[in-house]
């Protein structure tokens, strides 16, 4: 699945590209939205999902700090 460079797309084609049924789809895709990496607009009757670059980008962020609390980086190498 590409949701890449502001591409959108809707479950109907996710699923399609995915190789699954669409309520299969649409369940990971609100797993997605709670983990705030795909979000969702409406156009018309469609909710078009597209990644959340800046909620990944935060989120990546929080991954180092905590790595680096819990796993600095070896001085060796």
């Amino acid at each position: 699945m590409q949701l890449a460079g502001g591409e959108t797309l809707t479950v109907g084609q996710i699923a399609e590209q995915c190789k699954i049924g669409q309520s299969t789809a649409s369940e990971q895709l609100a797993l997605l939205r709670q983990g705030g990496l795909v979000a969702a607009s409406r156009a018309g009757k469609q909710r078009l999902y597209y990644a959340d670059a800046a909620s990944i980008r935060a989120q990546l962020n929080l991954l180092i700090e905590a790595l680096e609390q819990c796993c600095p980086p070896s001085s060796k190498r």
